[in-house]
């Protein structure tokens, strides 16, 4: 490592240091701690505009957001760990920190890279998949949290005598019937619809990238495999509860986390004729070699 990236490596560090002390200190002192949020998110944009274009390299947008993710986590779970606790308050805006801490910037570089004409910036797989490395880590973490630590339940009580669901949505459905005839606000079951497929979204997304290569019988039996061994544990431990309704919202998720997928695919392809996990040096040589044997 020569001198220069040392110093651009410790400048990083540095800045990001003083990025978290600042968003500490914002959501310590303001009550409304959704404007830390917004500002956390315009400081990070900023820093990964000033970093990429310093050092014309992904890798030093991925530190800075690597030290960030980790350190607001690590904050997130001291901070849940001490409630209740007079002088600071737990709740989701800090999940929100976290959030924007790791989606700003690889927000920010994948469009960078995807605009980029030619090979201005270096190392972008790398900081793909490190960020998404990252990501899964902080998710199964999340994953962990919301079935087996403090599980997602919804508003209505479970059947009696241990009994199970076993048609989609019926339980669901007639809960909302019975809430809607009744003029009952429906709102509580809505997020937690909202929240059981979001958590399923990464997983059809991360799922198809790295699984893309397999036939598609395996990669079918993955989608289906996952969120079933999610609900099977939960029925072994007894813990949350094992019903189809959530394995049917986690589907939707994964269905929609494949669609993003290949949304994302055809865009990049129909662009710049390339798949976004290819590096854009190796397809252009490619493009040279194919237009020069036409």
């Amino acid at each position: 490592m020569n001198k220069r990236a040392v110093n651009i490596s410790s400048l990083v560090i540095l800045l990001a240091l003083l990025s978290l002390i600042l968003e500490i200190c914002l959501y310590y002192f303001i009550p409304e701690h959704i404007i830390s949020v917004a500002i956390a998110a315009l400081i990070s944009l900023g820093l990964s505009h000033f970093f990429l274009e310093m050092s014309l390299d992904y890798d030093y947008c991925f530190l800075h957001a690597a030290f960030m993710t980790i350190t607001s986590l690590a904050f997130c779970i001291v901070v849940y760990l001490m409630q209740p606790n007079p002088w600071i308050q737990y709740d989701y805006t800090m999940l929100a920190l976290i959030i924007v801490n790791w989606l700003i910037p690889f927000a920010y570089c994948f469009i960078r890279d995807f605009v980029d004409r030619g090979p201005r910036f270096s190392d972008y797989l790398f900081f793909f998949h490190g960020m998404s490395l990252l990501f899964l880590i902080v998710y199964l973490i999340a994953i962990v949290k919301q079935h087996f630590i403090t599980p997602l339940l919804p508003p209505y009580e479970a059947a009696a005598f241990g009994a199970h669901n076993f048609v989609p949505f019926m339980a669901t459905g007639s809960y909302i019937e019975k809430a809607l005839s009744n003029n009952i606000d429906i709102s509580q079951i809505i997020i937690y619809i909202l929240e059981m497929i979001s958590l399923g979204i990464p997983f059809g997304f991360y799922a198809k990238v790295y699984c893309r290569n397999l036939p598609l019988l395996i990669r079918i039996a993955v989608y289906l495999f996952v969120p079933f061994l999610l609900e099977a544990i939960q029925y072994l431990t007894g813990i949350g509860r094992a019903d189809i309704d959530d394995y049917t919202l986690s589907m939707i998720g994964t269905l929609i986390g494949i669609i993003i997928y290949h949304i994302i695919y055809s865009v990049s392809y129909n662009a710049h004729k390339r798949d976004f996990l290819e590096d854009r040096t190796v397809t252009k040589s490619l493009l040279f070699h194919l237009n020069s044997s036409i």
